[in-house]
C-alpha cells in the first residue's frame, strides 16, 4: 500500500470515528478548536469564516434551554415549509476558507515545519466538522422531504418505508441537481454513524430518534397491526368489567384488514411473526382474560442489556415491562414471560439501575444473570405511576398473581 493510500485510509477511519461521537463531545471539540490562537488569528483576518449551513437555523436560547441536552440536535418547525432549527450553534456551523487570502498569507510568511503542521492539522479538523454538519443537515432534509406526511400528522401510520441506502441515493441525486456539490461521500455507513444516538423534536413537540424514520416494511406492518388491535380494543370488541374481550381478531382477519385498510400485502404467517415480535398473544390467548398492556402503545421488545437500554430507552417518564425471551413463568391463571412491571421519571436511568450490581431487587438480578431477558416501554409525560398501577392490577386480574419480581404494590400518588 502506497503512502498516499495509507493516509487516505487513516483519514477515513478518523472521520468514521468522528461522525459517531456524542453531541457534547462534538461541541466541546469545536469549542477547543475555536479557542486556539491560530484559529482566532485566521478568523480575525477573515481567512476562516464560520457560517451556518445553508438552510439551517438556530433555536433561540430560551427555547433550546428547555430541551433535553443529550442527543436532541434540532427542532422541526412547521410553516409554509418545514424548517430545521438546531439546538446549538455548533451543530449547524460550516467553516469556509478564503483560499486566496490563505495562499497570500503563506507566501508572505516563512512558516516553520511545525507551523505548517499546525495549520494543516487545523484545516483538517475544520473539514471534519464541516463534513459531519453537512451530512447531518442533508440527512435531516432528506427525512423531512420523504416523511413529510408523518411530520404533518404525527401518526406512525403515515411513515413510509425508508432505507439508509435509499436516503443516500436521494442525497446524491439532489446534490447533482443543485448547484452545490460535496467533496465527501454520503453512503450507508456514514448515515448510520451520524444518526447514532441523535433525535429531533417534531412540530407537535415529540422527541423522535433519527433511526425511527428508517422504517422497513416489517416495521410498517407492525405499526399497523398495533393500530388495528387498539381499534379492536376500543371500538369492535369492548372491554367488560371482568377484563374479557368479546372476540379479538385472528391472524387471518388481521391479514385481510392490513390489505383492505392499508394496502399492505402480507401472509398470515407474516402477521403471526410481526405479532410475536410485538409481544402480543395469539387469538386463542387473547380471547379471554387479557392483560391489557398488550394492546397499549408499547415499543418493540428490546434486549435487556446495558448497550440496548442506552440505545432504546429514552430519558423521559414512562412504564416498562421486564420479560423472559426463551421461557415463561407459570402463574395461577396461565403462563407469561413478564416478570416485572415498573415505571420511572427517567426510563433509561431506571432500567440501567436494574442492571447495576447495586440493584436492590434480587429477583431481577437473578433473571438477568441466568436468563435471556428483554424489555419494552411506553413513554408517558404524565401519570406514569397511575398507569403502572393500572397495568399491575390488570396483570393480577389476568394471571391471578403479581409479576414474579414485583414485591410491593405500585403507588399511584404522583406523575
Amino acid at each position: 500500500m502506497g503512502e498516499r493510500n495509507q493516509n487516505e485510509l487513516v483519514g477515513k477511519i478518523i472521520l468514521a470515528n468522528f461522525l459517531e461521537c456524542g453531541v457534547e463531545r462534538f461541541i466541546t471539540f469545536i469549542s477547543e478548536i475555536e479557542g486556539l490562537p491560530l484559529y482566532k488569528r485566521l478568523a480575525q483576518e477573515s481567512i476562516i469564516i464560520p457560517k451556518p449551513v445553508p438552510g439551517a437555523k438556530i433555536l433561540r436560547q430560551k427555547n433550546a434551554a428547555a430541551l433535553p441536552k443529550v442527543g436532541v440536535i434540532a427542532k422541526v418547525k412547521k410553516g409554509a415549509n418545514f424548517s430545521i432549527h438546531y439546538t446549538q450553534r455548533e451543530l449547524s456551523i460550516e467553516y469556509q476558507i478564503n483560499r486566496g487570502k490563505l495562499r497570500r498569507r503563506m507566501n508572505n510568511l516563512k512558516l516553520t515545519e511545525e507551523e505548517k503542521k499546525n495549520l494543516s492539522g487545523l484545516l483538517s479538523k475544520l473539514r471534519r466538522i464541516n463534513t459531519r454538519n453537512l451530512i447531518t443537515h442533508e440527512i435531516l432534509k432528506g427525512i423531512l422531504d420523504y416523511q413529510r406526511d408523518y411530520f404533518e400528522s404525527n401518526s406512525e401510520l403515515d411513515l413510509k418505508p425508508l432505507t439508509r441506502s435509499a436516503l443516500a441515493a436521494r442525497i446524491i441525486s439532489n446534490s447533482r441537481e443543485s448547484s452545490r456539490s460535496f467533496d465527501f461521500v454520503v453512503d450507508v455507513s456514514r448515515i448510520s454513524r451520524v444518526i447514532r444516538g441523535l433525535s429531533v423534536i417534531t412540530p407537535q413537540g415529540k422527541e423522535v430518534p433519527l433511526r425511527f424514520f428508517f422504517a422497513g416494511r416489517k416495521d410498517i406492518v407492525k405499526r399497523h397491526i398495533k393500530a388495528i388491535l387498539n381499534k379492536e380494543n376500543k371500538e369492535r370488541t369492548g372491554i367488560f368489567s371482568s377484563g374479557q374481550l368479546k372476540r379479538p381478531y385472528t391472524d387471518e382477519e388481521l391479514r385481510h384488514k392490513l390489505n383492505e385498510e392499508y394496502g399492505l400485502l402480507i401472509t398470515r404467517r407474516g402477521v403471526a411473526h410481526c405479532r410475536q415480535d410485538l409481544g402480543i398473544s395469539p387469538y386463542s390467548k387473547r380471547n379471554g382474560y387479557v392483560y391489557r398492556s398488550i394492546l397499549a402503545n408499547f415499543s418493540n421488545i428490546y434486549p435487556f442489556t446495558i448497550p440496548s437500554v442506552k440505545n432504546n430507552a429514552p430519558e423521559c417518564p414512562g412504564v416498562y415491562e421486564l420479560r423472559l425471551v426463551n421461557s415463561k413463568i407459570d402463574y395461577p391463571n396461565g403462563s407469561c414471560k413478564i416478570f416485572y412491571i415498573g415505571s420511572g421519571k427517567n426510563l433509561r436511568k431506571r432500567l440501567l439501575g436494574h442492571l447495576s450490581s447495586c440493584s436492590k431487587n434480587g429477583g431481577i438480578r437473578k433473571f438477568v444473570k441466568e436468563k435471556n431477558c428483554a424489555f419494552r416501554r411506553i413513554q408517558l409525560p404524565h401519570g406514569w405511576e397511575k398507569e403502572e398501577k393500572r397495568f399491575y392490577e390488570l396483570f393480577i386480574a389476568t394471571f391471578g398473581d403479581s409479576p414474579l419480581c414485583n414485591h410491593v404494590t405500585p403507588k399511584a400518588n404522583g406523575g
